[in-house]
């Protein structure tokens, strides 16, 4: 996620930065659902994400697009609170395709009026890690068909060739997750702080690295 946002501000010019990010996001997706399977709080889990992606969103405006705020599109953490949302539905609802469904579907569309970050593959992704179990078979066919569509809606929408090429790198993610062996890491409350922390800071960060360019004059050409 740094590489790539790095690689958005600093050297926007090398896609090979941009590459790196895209496996962030589906790894970050099934790090939220094995978070809701295994919290004891959902609530106080999805409050601490809403807190993070508001805390988050003028960082983001001010790297992404140079001003407080802009609404041509919210931070990734509003993504990934969206992706909750569905899992939790999901889970109420269980026993209730129909119903489930059609939650799903109105939170796809949310995520695109609201214009987050990667549109409707927040849920789409969380809901193929929640609905996949414990087959690693299927969590990869389910994630990499959903990751190959989102692909072909870039495509479909026009965006350039190159960026579609980059967004195929998100597959590389799968093998990382594929090496999942189902158990807990060591539990730090600092560690659990600054993970939480990173994504507001980083973006701070590199605002003021480029604010002083703190890089070679010529990658900010």
């Amino acid at each position: 996620m740094f590489v790539d946002h790095a690689g958005l501000a600093l050297f926007p010019a090398v896609g090979a930065f941009r590459c790196v990010g895209r496996v962030s996001f589906p790894i970050y997706c099934f790090l939220l659902t094995q978070g809701f399977l295994h919290t004891r709080d959902v609530r106080a889990y999805g409050r601490r994400l809403l807190l993070l992606a508001i805390l988050s969103e003028i960082p983001f405006d001010l790297l992404i697009f140079g001003r407080v705020a802009c609404g041509v599109e919210q931070n990734v953490l509003f993504s990934l609170l969206l992706g909750l949302m569905a899992l939790l539905a999901a889970d109420t609802l269980r026993g209730k395709p129909v119903q489930s469904a059609l939650v799903s579907l109105t939170l796809c569309m949310a995520a695109m009026v609201a214009r987050v970050s990667y549109g409707w593959l927040a849920i789409a992704l969380c809901l193929c890690v929640y609905y996949a179990g414990e087959s690693r078979t299927r969590l990869a066919l389910s994630m990499a068909g959903a990751l190959l569509l989102y692909t072909l809606s870039l495509a479909l929408s026009g965006v350039t060739s190159s960026w579609v090429l980059v967004s195929l790198c998100a597959l590389f993610s799968l093998p990382v997750l594929l090496t999942y062996n189902g158990r807990r890491g060591a539990r730090n409350p600092v560690f659990t702080f600054l993970f939480y922390a990173a994504y507001p800071l980083h973006l701070l960060a590199l605002v003021a690295i480029r604010a002083m360019r703190i890089v070679p004059p010529y990658f900010l050409r």
